[in-house]
């Protein structure tokens, strides 16, 4: 339905405009607490920013967002997943590794640094893995051919975008919060009735967002679908010729 909606495909919608729209959520909030009607006021506006590509546009500034600090995600964790999961170093199976060494060096006719390679010169190995996972990317696009994998490349591009819009997240969050306990405070007509109801929903989802913030939408949080993807990235190199 929202694909029809706003022309977007999946990886899309759930994957960059779904963050961009969870960071924005607080302002229809605090609309809706001062302005009884803004419910039907942000229907309107939401229709007119799809037709006029919004969507399409959140969608590309929750990516920018998650992109620009991704490679701080990498650092924090020792190197990308799918080449960490290649190194010689860092693998807890050298078995698995060695079938997967063996199967990338047959489907991409290249050589794949030993150990003792790896360890005289790691810059020069992890060019080599991070070249495998290029591959693997390309080769695995087809979604109904590789569901898994893009299942989780939906949840770590999710969560990563979520991640990366964090400041902009926490700060409208605390706006909108503010804004809404100003208008608890100073208008009495929000004190009771069906409006108090609606003044303390926003609030309480604000809260919950702000917790969201601060505790959920983590780097630990980011990592689990990122090592799910490398995985699954890797299970399917055996799986092409």
């Amino acid at each position: 339905m929202l694909k029809a909606v706003t022309g977007l495909d999946r990886y899309t919608i759930r994957a960059r405009l779904v963050p961009a729209l969870v960071v924005a959520l607080p302002i229809p909030l605090a609309t809706i607490a001062w302005f009884p009607d803004g419910a039907y006021i942000w229907g309107i506006v939401w229709g007119l920013v799809t037709w006029a590509g919004g969507a399409a546009v959140l969608a590309q500034v929750a990516r920018d967002g998650g992109r620009r600090k991704e490679p701080a995600l990498f650092a924090r964790w020792g190197g990308k997943p799918t080449v960490r999961r290649l190194r010689h170093r860092d693998t807890d199976n050298a078995p698995v590794l060695a079938r997967r060494h063996a199967k990338l060096k047959t489907v991409m006719k290249v050589k794949l640094p030993t150990a003792a390679q790896e360890a005289e010169d790691p810059e020069a190995a992890d060019a080599a893995y991070e070249a495998c996972g290029v591959f693997l990317r390309d080769r695995t696009r087809d979604h109904a051919k590789f569901p898994l994998i893009f299942e989780e490349n939906v949840n770590y591009g999710l969560r990563r975008n979520l991640w990366g819009m964090k400041p902009v997240g926490v700060v409208v969050t605390v706006v909108s919060m503010a804004t809404i306990a100003v208008l608890a405070v100073y208008d009495p007509s929000t004190r009771s009735g069906s409006r108090a109801g609606v003044v303390m929903l926003a609030g309480l989802i604000d809260v919950l967002l702000l917790l969201g913030w601060v505790f959920i939408f983590t780097p630990d949080w980011v990592r689990g679908p990122a090592e799910a993807y490398s995985e699954r990235l890797l299970e399917a190199c055996e799986r092409l010729s």
